[in-house]
């Protein structure tokens, strides 16, 4: 079969390797599209330090169950599923309280495809009993194509965020950052009631691809104040969520001036490692009674909801995907994907 092998930053080749072995309590997966990360492009140019290489990276995954062992019983051959990329441990603290995306093992050894596991820029993968046991394949109605299901992962982080900013109802929300993440949160606080979506970002050209997510403004802060256009939207209250889906230190700064009184103020994007320190002002947490928190990846069950809304028409997910191309274009569009002109990008094994 075809895979795109990494071997060292800026070295990824497609080449012909041997077909997944698996054995009878595992599955053999027909990868039907990997949607390329934002962390896939890192460890294209610096590499990772929990990989060993060579490896077949890629973790937004789905496709079509080509095989299963004897002892398999959950799934048919031929049925779609999406990929939750984090094999958990299933037995320490918070994977007994469901909280999969912080399982102690995982932080540890890193244990998921395209990391321990062979990834989904190839044409075929095989997903372990462990993975099977845990719930990291998620069923997909026929409804929902597979480039759709794909982006299911990277959607579900978005909801994980909304969901613990607790947006809802009544809320005027400021996502931070136009990427494809950025416009996952404007779709999804939409969906999930919010009553105003701003969104900022300084890049004109994924300000522009933004506008067909519809959110109420769109404020290029380098162009415009930002305090004071979100102040005229909220009637000088600011935004009651925050969503800062950025690596960007001054957005997490000065979201306690622009928040709300009792306001969520979400670091969903995180900073450098040699540069993670930002200062907070504790007055205005204290005065303000303000909320501030993080979000890391998702679960499976981010995921299935995610699926649902959008083979349920809430959430059109075709929108989020820019292009689509094969295992052979993917090293060149590893670079090209760095000039931010697309949204998702999806290859197609």
């Amino acid at each position: 079969m075809k895979a795109a092998v990494f071997y060292k930053p800026g070295d990824l080749r497609v080449e012909n390797v041997p077909m997944p072995s698996f054995g009878e309590d595992d599955i053999l997966l027909k990868v039907g599209a990997c949607a390329i990360c934002g962390t896939d492009m890192r460890i294209f140019k610096y590499g990772h330090k929990h990989l060993t290489k060579p490896v077949i990276t890629g973790h937004e995954i789905s496709g079509t169950i080509a095989d299963r062992g004897k002892k398999v019983r959950d799934y048919e051959i031929g049925e779609k599923v999406a990929v939750d990329p984090i094999v958990s441990c299933g037995t320490c603290h918070y994977c007994k309280k469901g909280l999969t995306n912080l399982c102690l093992t995982f932080k540890q050894t890193t244990e998921a495809f395209g990391y321990f596991y062979p990834g989904g820029f190839a044409e075929y993968m095989a997903v372990p009993a462990k993975a099977i046991q845990r719930g990291n394949l998620i069923k997909v109605p026929g409804s929902l194509g597979l480039e759709e299901a794909a982006i299911a992962e990277p959607m579900a982080c978005a909801l994980n965020g909304l969901m613990m900013s607790k947006v809802g109802i009544g809320d005027h929300v400021l996502v931070v950052g136009a990427g494809p993440i950025g416009c996952m949160h404007v779709s999804l606080a939409k969906t999930l009631g919010a009553t105003k979506v701003m969104i900022s970002e300084f890049q004109d050209t994924r300000l522009d691809m933004a506008r067909q997510f519809k959110a109420d403004r769109y404020i290029n802060p380098q162009k415009e104040d930002l305090k004071a256009a979100v102040m005229e939207e909220t009637g000088g209250i600011g935004p009651t969520v925050i969503m800062i889906a950025a690596p960007a230190k001054k957005a997490q700064e000065d979201a306690l001036e622009l928040a709300a009184s009792h306001a969520h103020i979400n670091f969903f994007g995180g900073l450098p490692k040699d540069d993670s320190i930002a200062r907070i002002d504790s007055n205005l947490v204290h005065y303000k009674e303000l909320y501030i928190h993080g979000t890391s990846g998702t679960t499976a069950a981010h995921i299935g909801i995610c699926i649902e809304l959008m083979a349920g028409g809430r959430v059109e997910g075709k929108r989020f995907i820019s292009k689509a191309v094969s295992l052979e274009e993917l090293p060149s569009m590893m670079l090209e994907a760095q000039e931010g002109k697309y949204l998702k990008i999806v290859v197609k094994p």
